[in-house]
């Protein structure tokens, strides 16, 4: 512009500049751009809304069947009706006269006297036998006969019948034990030693001394004083494997006379059931025998072959030789264990019933509680005191 305004003539006229373009206007320039975009914008909603017009969509036509007459089903050929044929029944033959010999058949067979081999055992008469028993029965029965069916089905009746009944359950009633004083209860445990040595070769008898006072129930009063003694009984016989006695002990007996039946079991001092001891297997008398037969036999053998070499014949002598051996380890190889305990070993007995002494022994008042009291505070426990001190 300061080109063009130099350029200009002085005093000529020209085009007057009036500081005001188009393009430098901002105004203007916002005004179009706004009415472009309301220009766009118009242009597109009147495009959206030339698509949203429904059109008319042609409907099919709709084909229906139906039905133009009734529904007959096929006609069946007609069956011919048919009788049952009518069982004819057998008529009943009448019984046949037995002959001569017939007779005589049926006299051997209910004879009394059977004569058998000797290699059979003689079965008892047929009139002794229970009617219905058959010789059959000792035969299995074929598994498609009536009778094992039966069976079987009642079999599974039973079995189907047991499990439907319920278990009966009585109830329990609580109780009381009674004076207690006098009572040793079930279960204890009572310490005793052996005054006689055991032994499972033969059933014997035994006896033992307990070592201590045994007290009531509630440990207030001496029932079987210390040197009771205990007799019991065991028998003998011990099977392989087995390291244990069994010993019941029938009878105790105080001091002072008393006797009362224990019919209790004895244990060890732990509980279990049975004495233990030393078991002698007898291991030299079961298994030298069989030393004893490898022996002979190969003795036997030796000298058959011996025998043999020199044209002589032996057999009977070796076949003898290994029949002893045989017969001595038949007889010794079933020696069973033998169990050994020594007198003076402790045992226990177990109490398996109530032992009720109130039969027996009556209590009284020996000492006024009062004076119990004070003398048991004050530790006073000497010789010349009534006081049980057991």
């Amino acid at each position: 512009m300061a080109e063009e305004e130099s350029t200009q003539i002085p005093g000529e006229r020209a085009q007057t500049s009036t500081g005001r373009s188009l393009d430098t206007n901002p105004t203007v320039r916002r005004g179009v751009v706004a009415l472009a975009i309301i220009a766009f914008v118009g242009f597109a909603l009147w495009s959206m809304r030339g698509q949203d017009k429904p059109t008319d969509a042609v409907q099919p036509e709709r084909v229906v069947i139906r039905q133009t007459s009734d529904f007959e089903p096929a006609k069946e050929p007609v069956q011919p009706v048919t009788t049952p044929p009518e069982s004819i029944l057998p008529t009943p033959g009448m019984p046949e006269q037995d002959g001569e010999d017939e007779k005589l058949l049926d006299a051997a067979r209910r004879a009394p006297v059977i004569a058998y081999s000797g290699e059979k055992s003689p079965q008892p008469h047929a009139r002794d036998q229970d009617p219905g028993a058959d010789t059959a029965s000792n035969y299995v029965p074929f598994g498609n006969s009536p009778s094992g069916l039966g069976a079987q089905a009642e079999n599974e009746d039973q079995r189907f019948n047991r499990m439907l009944a319920p278990t009966q359950l009585q109830g329990s009633r609580a109780g009381t034990l009674g004076n207690r004083d006098f009572i040793v209860a079930m279960g204890t445990s009572i310490p005793c030693v052996l005054e006689t040595a055991l032994s499972s070769d033969q059933p014997g008898f035994t006896s033992c001394v307990i070592n201590r006072d045994i007290l009531s129930d509630n440990g207030r009063v001496v029932l079987m004083e210390k040197g009771t003694q205990v007799v019991g009984e065991y028998r003998g016989g011990l099977r392989r494997g087995q390291k244990r006695l069994f010993v019941l002990w029938s009878r105790a007996k105080t001091p002072t006379g008393v006797i009362i039946t224990l019919a209790s079991p004895a244990t060890d001092a732990l509980g279990r059931a049975g004495v233990d001891g030393y078991v002698d297997t007898h291991w030299w008398e079961r298994f030298g025998s069989a030393i004893l037969l490898s022996i002979v036999g190969d003795v036997t053998s030796y000298a058959n072959s011996q025998l043999q070499d020199s044209d002589v014949e032996a057999d009977n002598t070796t076949s003898a030789g290994k029949q002893a051996a045989t017969i001595a380890v038949e007889q010794s190889i079933n020696i069973p264990p033998t169990l050994l305990k020594h007198q003076g070993e402790l045992v226990s007995i177990f109490v398996a019933r109530d032992l009720d002494f109130s039969g027996v022994y009556r209590l009284r008042v020996s000492e006024p509680r009062n004076r119990i009291y004070d003398r048991a505070v004050l530790g006073d426990f000497s010789p010349a005191s009534t006081l049980v001190t057991k």
